[in-house]
């Protein structure tokens, strides 16, 4: 089992300059390869003329975008150099606007007659209009003017002009006013209307008097104006198919997906020169992304060159990966330094577990990290801690708190506190002393192993014979060796060997042994969380057993399981990270190395237009 990382390693890539874009996109979509640009090379792609002439596009896309096909990336690149292609797409466009500016006038105005004609027949259809001869404000004039205006639902209306008169009227989703008055005060009382965000709705001139004649009126308009929609819709869908839209705005979207993730790449007359870095050590699986998309090109993987820091890849399966957030939290380990994910994966489960130890409370937080791992993948890791839970529940014969109804594996924590609190010490004991492994591993792959015995070995010799002197007093003898083995490890390491020295070493000694003492201490914290688990869950039992009521037990014991898990867990979780980070990780982990950041792939379908 290995717990370094992997570094990316260096690959070069030469192609034609006219499949740049594509090239760039076939690497994308294998999700292994890192760009960085050599510093040396001298001549430069300038993407600058690129960018500007993309501001044609963007005013095309304010105005027209609406009736556009959705872009589709997976149809083929098209090859040439990047500004040959928008030229070619900005054509395209062109000769389409043409042809759809007045179908796209048609279209609009055809789509505000059906909303005037959707609002009248939501009038007509309003309670408290039957017997309303709507025909009548349609024909009035020229004295006297009816209108009819739409408002906001809810909306508060201000007084009308005396001589006014008005009706307010409802659908429940739409609201209006009918009113009728004089025409000078009329055009007041519909300015204060519009100032509250209201609109007048035109009335058709030869509206039928009742109110069945005028629906079946305003149902046979909205139906022509659906069908000539659609007819409208229908043409420019074949305009778009006929001028082929779908492919220039597919090579435009390219284009800016290509301008957002490369500045400037290395260019000649004829080849583009791209490099990086890739996990795909051999090649295969860019080589064959690259014949997918029908690019020729040369893939090489040449020895990093002597500046490149390479990134650092943390490679675990698939058990051990939602544990890889640990050591995020401090960066990414460096090739020297050790990538304790699977160890967390078996660490992490075994602290929280511990503390939260309750067989039906730790299937509940299974069950919550089987249904939300795919919304939320970092909730998988309550699939492990769950499970735990569930299984340090039956040891200590804990089920929603109840101890009545299985028996305990081992003790009830209440019952027998102190077994309780020292397990975990010895527990604390193993994982500082793998932490310390895990130290010396990473001296052995730097090439500083001998450092690491003359020094932190006697280090651990002596945290070891002081603890086993607790129990066997002649270990204090081990102690008395490792001394003079630490204070000779140090004399040999410093170019000063002096008096300073000696004292300098014993005073690093007694910091290294004082601060290996805390944090062995601080693992009696889990034994004394389980305990404050398991009080917390049977005052809530104890709670539900004093009621005479059978349901209102149960709710009690309900409410009672559902804090539990809700703020035990959330504890229980900051405890265990407190424990991972600062008394096991500061033992070893530096996190000094650079994180992989892949190239990103532009989504293979992105749907710019909308229903109008």
């Amino acid at each position: 089992m290995s717990l370094r990382p992997e570094q990316a390693r260096w690959f070069e890539l030469l192609a034609r300059r006219e499949d740049l874009t594509g090239a760039l996109e076939a690497l994308a979509r294998t999700g292994c390869v890192e760009l960085e640009i050599r510093g040396e090379i001298p001549t430069r792609l300038d993407l600058t003329d690129l960018r500007s002439r993309l501001e044609a596009f963007a005013r095309l896309e304010q105005r027209y975008h609406a009736y556009w096909p959705p872009t589709d990336l997976a149809l083929p690149a098209t090859p040439g150099k990047p500004s040959d292609i928008l030229d070619s797409a900005l054509r395209t466009l062109h000769a389409w606007q043409a042809q759809a500016a007045p179908l796209i006038g048609q279209l609009e105005s055809a789509a505000a007659e059906h909303a005037e004609a959707e609002s009248l027949d939501a009038l007509l259809r309003a309670s408290g209009v039957e017997g309303l001869d709507l025909s009548l404000l349609a024909g009035s004039g020229p004295t006297l003017a009816g209108r009819v205006f739409v408002i906001p639902v809810g909306s508060t209306v201000a007084p009308a002009p005396g001589t006014v008169l008005y009706r307010r009227l409802g659908d429940g989703s739409r609201e209006f006013i009918l009113a009728l008055g004089p025409a000078s005060e009329m055009e007041v009382f519909g300015d204060e209307l519009t100032a509250a965000k209201g609109r007048r709705l035109p009335l058709p001139a030869d509206l039928p008097a009742g109110r069945a004649a005028a629906l079946r009126q305003v149902q046979a308009r909205l139906a022509a104006l659906d069908a000539r929609r659609a007819a409208l819709h229908e043409r420019l869908a074949a305009l778009a198919e006929r001028e082929r839209l779908a492919w220039a705005l597919t090579g435009i979207r390219r284009l800016e997906w290509f301008l957002t993730q490369v500045a400037t790449l290395p260019v000649t007359e004829n080849f583009a020169w791209v490099t990086g870095w890739s996990l795909d050590a051999g090649g295969a699986l860019l080589r064959s992304a690259l014949a997918r998309a029908g690019i020729n090109a040369i893939v090489g993987f040449p020895p990093t060159p002597g500046n490149a820091i390479p990134p650092m890849v943390m490679r675990n399966p698939w058990w051990a990966r939602p544990f890889e957030l640990f050591a995020r939290t401090l960066g990414t380990p460096a090739a020297d330094e050790a990538d304790p994910s699977r160890l967390l994966a078996i660490l992490v489960p075994l602290l929280f577990g511990y503390m939260f130890g309750d067989l039906g409370q730790g299937l509940v937080l299974f069950s919550a990290g089987v249904l939300l791992r795919k919304r939320w993948p970092m909730t998988r890791i309550l699939i492990a801690n769950g499970l735990a839970a569930a299984v340090f529940g039956g040891v200590f014969g804990s089920v929603f708190g109840r101890e009545d109804i299985v028996p305990a594996l081992w003790v009830h924590p209440m019952a027998a506190p102190l077994p309780v609190l020292l397990v975990p010490l010895g527990g604390g004991i193993v994982m500082l002393l793998l932490g310390l492994l895990l130290n010396a591993a990473e001296f052995r792959w730097r090439g500083r192993i001998v450092e690491w015995l003359q020094v932190e070995a006697a280090v651990v010799v002596l945290y070891l014979a002081l603890l086993a002197s607790l129990v066997v007093p002649a270990c204090l003898a081990c102690a008395a060796l490792a001394l003079p083995w630490y204070l000779a490890g140090q004399w040999l390491q410093s170019p000063d060997r002096g008096l300073v020295t000696l004292l300098n070493a014993i005073g690093a000694l007694l910091e290294s042994l004082f601060q290996l003492a805390v944090n062995t201490i601080s693992f009696v914290r889990v034994g004394a969380f389980a305990l404050a688990h398991g009080g917390l869950s049977l005052t809530f039992v104890s709670l539900a057993g004093s009621t005479e009521g059978v349901v209102a037990g149960f709710l009690i014991q309900l409410t009672g399981n559902l804090l539990v898990i809700m703020l035990e867990g959330l504890v229980v979780s900051i405890q265990t990270t407190r424990l991972i980070l600062f008394e096991f990780f500061i033992r070893f982990l530096r996190c000094t190395g650079r994180m992989f950041r892949p190239l990103a792939a532009p989504a293979a379908t992105t749907s710019i237009g909308r229903e109008m």
